[in-house]
């Protein structure tokens, strides 16, 4: 069912994202992994992931708090493989501090990537879905979005909002 989809998992240059990216390569979908890396830092892992599982692969450097970022990155996945069909958004940014103290722009980073960042993926990516009459969207969440946790204003707010 899956094999030949195109899958982007945001934040996905490591932890859950890429473990993401790599069970749904091996379910047989091509993949674009993201992150804030530069492209030559992840060359190694696009090359694993086409030998291993028998996909293409590429990776998408795009800071998901700038929402023109966003669109160049939507628009070079379908440009590479004609469609965004399953949309994986995981990438966060959290940052740790009392809520006094709590830096303005790490909070406006923290809506951005965490809470907008979603909502502009979805918004690219869901008109071509509808036109073939098939995609999925999952938006990860956290632990996070049921309790609260000391210094984690920003992780526990936007978390909650996915």
């Amino acid at each position: 069912m899956l094999c030949g989809k195109c899958a982007l998992v945001t934040g996905s240059t490591g932890g859950l994202g890429q473990a993401i990216a790599e069970r749904l390569a091996g379910e047989g979908c091509h993949v674009v992994l993201n992150g804030v890396l530069d492209s030559s830092a992840m060359a190694d892992e696009v090359l694993r992931v086409r030998h291993h599982h028998g996909v293409e692969a590429v990776y998408e450097k795009a800071d998901l708090a700038d929402p023109g970022q966003i669109v160049g990155m939507i628009t070079r996945a379908i440009d590479a493989f004609g469609s965004v069909d399953i949309l994986v958004n995981n990438a966060v940014v959290r940052h740790f501090s009392p809520v006094e103290g709590f830096p303005v722009e790490r909070w406006n980073e923290a809506l951005a990537v965490n809470l907008s960042a979603p909502f502009h993926t979805i918004r690219l990516a869901l008109p071509a879905m509808r036109e073939r009459g098939w995609g999925r969207i999952i938006n990860i969440g956290s632990i996070y979005s049921t309790l609260a946790a000391p210094n984690r204003i920003d992780y526990v707010s936007t978390r909650k909002s996915v």
